[in-house]
């Protein structure tokens, strides 16, 4: 039961991250409305797989140097537990933002005419990305975790990814929706921040027991 933890805690925090709308939530939206349904599924598949990617680099290569440096575990969980905090600090204090979606032209996207292709450098190109999944990855796995464990929270990630981001852009064509989650965008942000210090704070406090 306690090895699902890292399975949990991931999934808490990836998920309200997952629907905040952003560079990936743009392209597969843009590219839904320029080019059609088809382009934006394959927008969203090209986003999950730079997030598969990212997610798979993080745990793998995070959890091979902890497994050699102990010292390097503290330093990883410490950032994460600094840089989670600061996301969710940021997070709560958002304020309800203006609509920019309905106000983006509906011109097809610019950038590569491969929609997958759009949909993976947009994802592949966010620097807080890799930053994020070290934060939780690095924070959520130990040495000993079981590498089938670190296997089911990758595939778990890019299938949530998959199916959150091809919902998005099968609903696209209903422009009301879309307003709707933009209006109620601010109770996203903050169920995300409440998550990210929840997880800073069960960093911070698995170091100082340690």
């Amino acid at each position: 039961m306690q090895s699902l933890f890292p399975i949990l805690g991931v999934f808490a925090v990836f998920s309200p991250a997952l629907m905040l709308p952003g560079p990936d939530f743009v392209a597969v939206v843009r590219n839904t409305i320029g080019r059609g349904t088809r382009a934006g599924v394959l927008t969203a598949l090209g986003v999950s797989i730079g997030i598969t990617f990212y997610a798979a680099l993080s745990a793998i290569g995070l959890s091979t140097l902890t497994s050699r440096f102990d010292w390097f575990e503290v330093v990883i969980r410490t950032g994460g537990a600094l840089f989670l905090g600061y996301l969710g600090l940021r997070l709560l204090l958002t304020r309800s933002p203006v609509r920019h979606i309905e106000a983006e032209p509906v011109n097809a996207p610019g950038g590569p005419r491969n929609p997958l292709l759009l949909g993976l450098l947009v994802n592949l190109t966010n620097p807080k990305a890799i930053v994020f999944f070290a934060s939780i990855f690095g924070s959520a796995f130990k040495p000993e975790t079981p590498p089938i464990i670190i296997a089911a929270v990758i595939a778990i990630v890019g299938t949530c990814a998959m199916a959150w981001f091809s919902t998005i852009s099968l609903v696209t064509a209903s422009t009301g929706l879309l307003v709707r989650l933009e209006d109620h965008q601010h109770w996203i942000e903050r169920l995300a921040g409440m998550a990210f210090l929840g997880f800073a704070l069960k960093i911070a406090y698995d170091l100082l027991l340690a």
